[in-house]
């Protein structure tokens, strides 16, 4: 019998699921540009199918990776440690979720498919609310339009590029989430130069009841890049350069990402989710792109058969930003940004003493710091497989028009 990894076995999967997936994803992107058209003076009903179209394109990569590479979920948490709105709970494998709106996810960053499952998680909730810190891929035919529409904070690693867009992105999702921005139909207050950018204002304060909000559930590696031979010599580099002990299985965290999020969101954030990651088939001082590659997951269907996430929370008030409201991010007081960066590094000690409980036991179910874990095991799968035929529906109806406009016509003659 043929193995499901097998070259043979393969072809012809991807031969099926390639055609379904671009299809998949032309059809939101087909989606959004009608309604970009269609609601070109009503922004709130523009912006609800974005949302729409964010929750069609997990539920069509959930899809799409569960048939070529299916993985179960084990979420621990002690709920001493999460915030009180957090709720897990499985039923026939399905995931169902309660998360805090205005919310940051952070974790570290293994494989550059870490995001799905997180995504998958956060959709369980509220899939349409997600932003994702990604490095730019604007590029990619279909895909690149895509998340362009979904508003995507693209990194160029140009860091006097990337901090002007990223507060102007980040100033928006803010006003969104407070009734006052672009998707409620909202005029920016004033543009200033200071920066190679223009950077935009909008109103202050929040909308009354009656206005739609737009929450947003960030989520963002502050290790900027996965592990790798390369990477793990640049981080024990940089700690021995800041007299700190060499991290074993995490990288050092950059800080001005996360610190510029925080800092330009604070009047809506609620929460930060500090999610450790772990997979199933890693060993101490392997890398996860090694084992796992894009061509192993996606191809020859390789990926991790088991993820496991260990969940904590932190309130804002508990995360020291300064008192400052600088609009350039580099102005910040250095003694700001320093305890900034020093509370950032202790989450991330802290991160690396978790993972080596997690080589050590292969689960987070055994950490000796929390006695009370809770856990949770779920499949990473659509819900229905309704949700996915929804996703094509847009094709659909235009293709059965075009087909009546092609008959009609022919009749014609």
């Amino acid at each position: 019998m043929l193995s499901r990894h097998s070259y043979f076995v393969s072809a012809v999967r991807t031969a099926i699921i390639f055609p379904i997936f671009i299809l998949g994803c032309t059809s939101i992107v087909f989606t959004q540009e009608v309604a970009k058209l269609v609601f070109a003076n009503s922004p709130a009903n523009l912006q609800a199918v974005i949302n729409l179209t964010k929750k069609h394109f997990i539920d069509l990569f959930t899809f799409v990776t569960s048939i070529i590479s299916p993985s179960k979920l084990v979420i621990t948490y002690d709920p001493a440690t999460v915030d009180k709105n957090l709720s897990l709970s499985s039923n026939g494998g399905h995931l169902s979720s309660v998360i805090s709106p205005n919310s940051i996810v952070i974790s570290n960053h293994q494989i550059y498919t870490d995001w799905l499952s997180l995504w998958h998680i956060l959709s369980t909730a509220n899939g349409g609310s997600v932003y994702i810190f990604l490095k730019d891929l604007s590029w990619i035919p279909i895909l690149g339009r895509g998340m362009k529409n979904y508003n995507f904070l693209f990194l160029s690693r140009k860091w006097e590029k990337d901090k002007v867009l990223l507060t102007n992105q980040l100033l928006e999702i803010d006003a969104n989430a407070r009734g006052f921005g672009p998707a409620n139909g909202v005029t920016q207050v004033f543009s200033t130069t200071k920066s190679t950018l223009p950077i935009k204002h909008w109103p202050q304060g929040e909308a009354k009841d009656s206005t739609q909000m737009w929450p947003y559930q960030i989520i963002l590696y502050p290790e900027g890049t996965v592990t790798s031979p390369h990477t793990r010599i640049r981080s024990e580099k940089y700690c021995k350069e800041k007299g700190l002990p060499v991290l074993k299985h995490v990288l050092l965290p950059r800080v001005r990402g996360l610190f510029i999020t925080l800092k330009k969101l604070k009047s809506t954030v609620e929460v930060v989710y500090d999610i450790t990651t772990g997979y199933s088939g890693l060993k101490t001082g392997e890398n996860g792109e090694d084992i796992y590659t894009l061509k192993k997951f996606l191809f020859l269907g390789y990926g991790p058969k088991t993820i496991h996430h260990h969940i904590k929370s932190y309130r804002l008030e508990d995360i020291p930003l300064g008192s400052g409201d600088e609009e350039d991010i580099d102005s910040v007081k250095e003694e700001d940004l320093k305890r900034f960066e020093q509370w950032l590094f202790e989450v991330w000690f802290e991160k690396d003493r978790v993972m080596d409980e997690f080589y050590q036991n292969g689960t987070f179910e055994n950490l000796q710091k929390y006695p009370n874990l809770k856990t949770v095991h779920a499949d990473i799968k659509v819900r229905s497989y309704y949700d996915v035929l929804n996703i094509y529906l847009p094709l659909f109806i235009v293709l059965l028009i075009l087909r009546n406009v092609c008959i009609a016509v022919y009749n014609l003659f």
